[in-house]
């Protein structure tokens, strides 16, 4: 007895794709535009066509083409909101933001009353990252002199802070 066949529908390919997305292109445009507004529905159809390009192989019922292809459109549009939801609140929390405070003009002047080794020391290190093996390399001393100049230097900063305030 022989076997029933089955009449497989064909998978639509790529080049499938791109006729009938070509073909709905309008009543697509109209879903996007429905959801995000006009100015942003091109962006979603193209999204949402690349979205559905590469996944061309996860249809498996090839007569729902036009309904899986809407329903892209619509998850597109649905990310779109999120991000822009979330790109906005991001703008908000940035424009809530406090500006950093300007620069302590005390602080520096005390540190330019420090001695000249003192302050070339620390600002080597803290003012421009260097570390104190490099500090040491740079001014020919030893990192251990270096870190008992910069010991020194903030006893000192320490104190002359404590004494204007």
């Amino acid at each position: 007895m022989p076997e029933p066949t089955q009449i497989a529908t064909p998978v639509p390919t790529a080049a499938g794709l791109d006729a009938r997305f070509d073909e709905l292109r309008g009543k697509l445009t109209a879903v996007a535009g429905s959801l995000v507004g006009r100015d942003a529905a091109e962006d979603v159809l193209h999204d949402a066509y690349l979205r559905a390009r590469s996944r061309i192989g996860q249809l498996r019922d090839p007569e729902a083409l036009d309904a899986w292809l809407t329903r892209i459109v619509i998850r597109t549009a649905y990310n779109h909101h999120r991000r822009r939801a979330g790109l906005l609140d991001r703008l908000v929390e940035i424009g809530t933001r406090q500006a950093a405070p300007p620069p302590d003009l005390g602080l520096r002047e005390l540190v330019e009353r420090l001695p000249a080794r003192e302050r070339t020391v620390l600002v080597l290190h803290y003012a421009h990252g260097y570390g104190l093996a490099e500090v040491g390399a740079l001014l020919g001393i030893s990192h251990v002199n270096v870190r008992t100049i910069i010991f020194r230097a903030r006893r000192r900063l320490a104190a002359a802070w404590k004494a204007d305030r």
